[in-house]
C-alpha cells in the first residue's frame, strides 16, 4: 500500500512540473513562424512577378507597336511579329512569356479585323495596335515548384503626332505696319529702323529650339533653354547666330532674296541693349511647356519657332503696361498723338501631339488711344481675342505622312470706345470660323516656298474683317469720320503687325511624327 502511494504521488508531481513545456511550445510556433514566412515569401513573389509581367507587357507593346505598319505588309502577321519577342525579354532580362496580336484600334474599342493589309481602294482599316499578353512564372517557397501568374495584357496603337502653331499673321508688311513694329522694337534698345522686307523676312523665318541651342555657343542647353534668363542683347546674339547659320546655306544674290536672308539684314539694325532679362518660357510655350516645368521632349526640341514673333513678345513683355508713341507710325489725320498699350496675357503655344491637340495663339490685350483736339481722348480698348487651331486627322501610310487636317477658329474682337471717359460707341471685328485646311507631305515643314506660295503656313480669314460700329447720334462730324472712314483701313492690320489676333490667323504645320506610339489600354 505504503508503495502502491508513493508510485501515486510521484505520478501526480510529475503532472506538475512543467518543465520543457516551453521547448514545445517554442517548437510548435516556429514551425508555423516557418510556414507564415515562407507564405510570405510566395506572396512577395506573386506580387513582384505580377508587377513584373505588366511592365513587360507594357514595354513589349510598345515596342511591337512600332513594327505594325511592317507586318500589316507581311505574309504572317502574328508570326512576323512573334519573331521579335524574344529579343524584348532579352533586352529586359525577362523570362516573361509573351504573345502578341495585331488588330485595330479605332474610336476607343479594340477590335481583330480578318486581315491586317489595308485594302484599294481603302475599305477597311490596316492593323494599327497590338495587344501583348505576358505570363511569369515565379517560386514557391511553401508549397515547392513554381506558379505561373494569371496573364497580363496590353495595347499599344500607332498614335502619329504633329507639332504645329497659330499666330497673327500679315500677307504683305507696309510701311505704316513697319513704323509700329519699330515702335515696339525700340522699347527694347535704340530706335529700331528695320525695313518692310526685314520685317517680311522675319515673320517668315522660323527657328527651331535646337539651333537656338547651338547658336547660344554653351548659354543654351537641351535641359535648360526654356528656363535659362538671358537679357535682351544675348537672346538678340543667339537669334542673330541660329538665322545666320541658316543663312550659311543659301544664295542670298537670288531673286526673290530668300526670307532669312532679309531676315538677317533686319537683326543686324536690332538693339535689345536696353531689355530686361527674359526666359523663353515666357515668350512661348512649347507642348504645354512653362517656367514652372520647362522639360522638353525630343520631339519638342525640334518645334520651329517664328523670328518676328519671339521679338516682338520679347520687346512686349519688356515694356509691360508702358505706352508706344505711334503718332509718328499712324499719322492719323485731326489726331495730335496716338499711344498703344500691349499686354501680353499669355504666350503663343507650339503643340505636339495627336489628333484632338489644341495650340492657341498668344492673348494680347491692345488699347489705341488717340488724342483729338477740344474733343478729348479716343480710347479704343480691345478686347484679347485669340486663335486655336486643333489637329483633326493625321493620315499616315507605313510610317510616312501623306496628309494632316487642321481646324482653326478665331474669336471676335471687342471694344467699348469712349471719348473724353463717355461712351462713343461699341466695336466689333468678326473672328474667322469657317472649313478644315490641309497640309500635303511636300509643303511640311514650312520652308521659304512654302511661305511664298501660301502652303504653309496658311492663312485664315473671315470674308471681311470690316469694323462693325454699334453708336449712339450725334457724334461731332470729326470723330464719325475718324472711326468710320479712317480706322477701318488702319486698326486691323496695324494690331495684326503687333502680334495681335483680329479677324483672321496663320496656321503651321512644323512636323509630323507617324510613327509615334503609346499604350491605350
Amino acid at each position: 500500500m505504503a508503495r502502491f502511494q508513493r508510485i501515486r504521488e510521484s505520478l501526480r508531481r510529475r503532472r506538475q512540473d512543467e518543465r520543457g513545456a516551453t521547448l514545445i511550445f517554442t517548437a510548435i510556433t516556429m514551425i508555423a513562424l516557418l510556414g507564415a514566412g515562407a507564405m510570405g515569401v510566395d506572396v512577395g513573389f506573386s506580387v513582384e512577378g505580377t508587377r513584373q509581367a505588366q511592365a513587360m507587357a507594357d514595354t513589349a507593346a510598345l515596342d511591337m507597336a512600332r513594327y505594325i505598319n511592317v507586318a500589316d505588309v507581311q505574309a504572317d502577321p502574328v508570326g512576323y511579329l512573334n519573331g521579335k519577342l524574344p529579343q524584348v525579354d532579352t533586352d529586359n532580362a525577362s523570362n516573361a512569356g509573351l504573345t502578341v496580336t495585331p488588330g485595330l484600334w479605332l474610336n476607343g474599342a479594340w477590335s481583330i479585323p480578318a486581315t491586317c493589309a489595308p485594302l484599294t481602294p481603302p475599305a477597311a482599316h490596316p492593323c494599327n495596335a497590338v495587344k501583348v499578353t505576358a505570363t511569369q512564372a515565379v517560386p514557391q517557397i511553401f508549397w515547392g515548384g513554381s506558379n505561373t501568374l494569371a496573364a497580363r495584357s496590353t495595347i499599344a496603337a500607332v498614335t502619329p503626332e504633329s507639332g504645329f502653331s497659330i499666330g497673327s499673321f500679315l500677307a504683305n508688311f507696309n510701311s505704316q505696319q513697319s513704323a509700329v513694329l519699330n515702335a515696339i522694337l525700340s522699347t527694347a534698345g535704340t530706335p529700331a529702323t528695320v525695313t518692310s522686307p526685314g520685317y517680311q523676312g522675319l515673320a517668315n523665318t522660323y527657328v527651331t529650339v535646337n539651333q537656338l541651342v547651338t547658336a547660344s555657343g554653351g548659354l543654351l542647353t537641351t535641359s535648360n533653354v526654356m528656363t535659362a534668363s538671358l537679357t535682351g542683347a544675348q537672346w538678340l546674339a543667339v537669334w542673330s547666330d541660329a538665322v545666320a547659320n541658316e543663312v550659311g546655306q543659301l544664295n542670298c544674290g537670288s531673286s526673290p532674296t530668300p526670307d532669312p536672308c532679309n531676315a538677317n539684314t533686319a537683326l543686324s539694325a536690332l538693339d535689345f541693349s536696353g531689355s530686361t532679362s527674359a526666359q523663353l518660357c515666357q515668350l512661348v510655350s512649347v507642348n504645354g511647356s512653362s517656367c514652372a516645368n520647362g522639360s522638353l521632349s525630343t520631339p519638342a526640341l525640334s518645334a520651329s519657332l517664328n523670328a518676328l514673333q519671339m521679338l516682338t513678345t520679347e520687346a512686349e513683355l519688356a515694356n509691360g503696361t508702358s505706352a508706344l508713341n505711334v503718332t509718328t507710325a499712324l499719322s492719323l489725320p485731326g489726331v495730335t498723338t496716338s499711344k498703344l498699350f500691349l499686354t501680353l496675357i499669355q504666350p503663343p503655344q507650339v503643340q505636339f501631339g495627336p489628333v484632338g491637340t489644341t495650340a492657341q495663339t498668344a492673348q494680347l490685350q491692345a488699347d489705341l488711344q488717340l488724342t483729338v483736339p477740344v474733343q478729348g481722348v479716343l480710347d479704343i480698348p480691345l478686347t484679347a481675342a485669340s486663335g486655336t487651331a486643333t489637329v483633326k486627322t493625321i493620315n499616315c501610310a507605313y510610317n510616312t505622312m501623306s496628309s494632316t487636317k487642321f481646324a482653326a477658329t478665331t474669336t471676335a474682337a471687342t471694344a467699348a470706345i469712349t471719348l473724353g471717359g463717355s461712351a462713343v460707341a461699341n466695336l466689333s471685328i468678326s473672328g474667322y470660323s469657317g472649313p478644315q485646311i490641309g497640309f500635303a507631305a511636300a509643303n511640311v515643314p514650312p520652308t521659304a516656298s512654302t511661305v511664298s506660295a501660301g502652303t504653309n503656313p496658311i492663312t485664315v480669314a473671315p470674308a471681311s474683317s470690316s469694323l462693325n460700329y454699334t453708336a449712339p447720334t450725334g457724334l461731332f462730324a470729326q470723330v464719325s469720320s475718324l472711326l468710320t472712314s479712317t480706322l477701318p483701313g488702319v486698326l486691323v492690320p496695324v494690331m495684326q503687325a503687333a502680334g495681335v489676333t483680329i479677324a483672321g490667323a496663320q496656321v503651321a504645320d512644323l512636323s509630323t511624327t507617324c510613327d509615334a506610339v503609346s499604350l491605350v489600354q
